[in-house]
């Protein structure tokens, strides 16, 4: 039982960071990809937890599985 919570605990902060990390890289491409030369682009945060959450969720979670298996 404690061999599966380790595995769990693992796989839970993987998680977190890779989606904390995948939000923090949409949030900067929008900012990029919004400025122009005469005005600063807007960072939308907002998308990213839509991409991460909505779009994304499989992807990052199985992500964080092979991590936590290795």
């Amino acid at each position: 039982m404690a061999l599966f919570m380790l595995f769990g605990v693992l796989w839970i902060c993987a998680w977190l960071k890779y989606t904390s990390s995948f939000i923090v890289m949409v949030s900067a491409s929008t900012y990029y990809f919004n400025s122009t030369s005469t005005t600063e682009g807007n960072a939308e945060v907002s998308l990213g937890f839509k991409f991460a959450y909505v779009y994304h969720c499989g992807s990052i979670a199985s992500g964080a599985f092979i991590i936590a298996c290795v």
